[in-house]
């Protein structure tokens, strides 16, 4: 399975965490803080922690000290770390009584988006833990796709899409956590409405090692009409299906960032299906016909 590209962000954390713009920062505090006194992050999205790469930094740390201190603000007489998990926990293990830290004083929703970015530019979040992360910002703070997009650097239809993965059912979700699907896979196989299919194509991938571009055509090949309803079903693309229809399918989805299917009927009838998954992923899709639609006027 190749890698991922590195994921594109228009803000950094530092210019995230030492913006004078942001309402909710205040001016910051150096000091040495009591490792006992700092707990951990609530909103900390990364659930696994690589040993060799925390090895290796408890390493350079010995060899050359703590470089950046971590960042933490106040909770009542305790802190709570914002930024620097890795860096916290390995001069944990090096025994140190005490680290250098930034005392700055964010409310949850940034503390959320800074652990979000921490992550994001080290490309250490997983495509769940990553659409979690979104979700929590979404349920709990009322965010639009739009806000968040800003917040991290991504395109709106990016935050859109991503959330999407968290509808595939749970043993696939765990794959993707374990590292067995890429993201990718995972954004694929969203697009089929069955449990038992998504599982089906999930085994495969990991089974027979299919690429991204190979699981989106075993993904088109299931939604043939009639050829979706069962993990058993051993369903295959018409071969008479027109190849104009699917390429022209394909630059719909590629200009919608949605599912689009063309159905052709008899006499040159027939329907385009286009698929939303939510009240804002309609509103984009419309914007984006309707701003072609003007354009023809």
């Amino acid at each position: 399975m190749s890698p991922e590209k590195p994921r594109r962000l228009g803000r950094g954390l530092d210019a995230l965490i030492g913006s004078a713009q942001s309402p909710t920062a205040t001016a910051s505090e150096m000091q040495r803080i009591p490792i006992a006194r700092i707990r951990p992050n609530p909103f900390q999205p990364r659930h696994e922690f690589d040993p060799t790469q925390l090895a290796e930094l408890e390493a350079s740390i010995r060899a050359n000290g703590l470089l950046q201190p971590i960042t933490v603000r106040r909770k009542g007489e305790q802190f709570e770390l914002v930024a620097g998990e890795r860096r916290l926990r390995a001069v944990t293990n090096l025994q140190w009584k005490d680290v250098p830290a930034v005392i700055r004083d964010f409310d949850d929703q940034m503390l959320l988006v800074l652990a979000l970015v921490e992550n994001l530019q080290r490309a250490d979040l997983n495509a769940i833990e990553e659409a979690k992360g979104y979700q929590r910002l979404l349920g709990e703070f009322s965010l639009t796709h739009q806000q968040i997009a800003e917040a991290v650097g991504k395109d709106r239809t990016t935050i859109t899409n991503l959330l999407r993965v968290l509808s595939l059912p749970e043993s696939v979700q765990r794959a993707v956590e374990e590292g067995k699907l890429s993201a990718g896979h995972a954004r694929a196989l969203v697009g089929l409405s069955s449990d038992d299919a998504a599982m089906q194509v999930a085994n495969e991938v990991i089974t027979r090692g299919l690429s991204v571009r190979q699981t989106e055509q075993r993904v088109r090949t299931l939604r043939t009409p009639g050829k979706e309803d069962g993990a058993g079903s051993s369903s295959k693309r018409s071969a008479d299906a027109d190849p104009s229809v699917r390429r022209l399918e394909d630059d719909l989805r590629r200009y919608l960032q949605t599912d689009v299917h063309i159905r052709l009927g008899g006499e040159a009838k027939g329907t385009i299906s286009v698929s939303f998954y939510s009240a804002e992923d309609l509103d984009r899709i419309l914007e984006l016909l309707m701003r072609t639609a003007r354009s023809e006027f």
